[in-house]
């Protein structure tokens, strides 16, 4: 009786088990963590009526001209992120190693505020 207790009882925890949530973000299908650049530029982009934005990477990857969307960072159905604000990406970033060098505010022509980020790759 205790071996078929213990069997379902470990089949009920395999089955239960919710790991934590994989968060790899990815570029043009390149995994973020992944990138062996040593400085990049990102540019975050707020979504339309709203408080979140998108993250723009350029590492020196080669993008079409038509096709900028290719530099926005997605999950790995390829769906673009919405970060709750600038900082949540900027913290994003430094978790996988980069460092802030320096920033910038750029207005656009439709009002928009754009912010671009330079990061330097932490030297272990």
């Amino acid at each position: 009786m205790k071996s078929l207790f213990t069997l379902l009882f470990t089949f009920y925890c395999l089955f239960t088990i919710q790991g934590q949530p994989n968060n790899r973000y990815f570029i043009n299908g390149l995994p973020l963590d992944s990138i062996q650049a040593e400085y990049i530029e990102a540019e975050t982009c707020n979504v339309t009526f709203s408080t979140r934005s998108f993250l723009e990477i350029d590492f020196g990857q080669e993008t079409k001209f038509l096709n900028i969307k290719l530099k926005r960072v997605a999950d790995e159905n390829g769906n673009y992120i919405e970060f709750k604000s600038n900082m949540e990406a900027l913290n994003h970033l430094a978790k996988i190693g980069y460092e802030l060098m320096d920033s910038e505010y750029l207005r656009m022509k439709d009002d928009e505020i754009r912010t671009k980020f330079i990061l330097k790759k932490k030297s272990k």
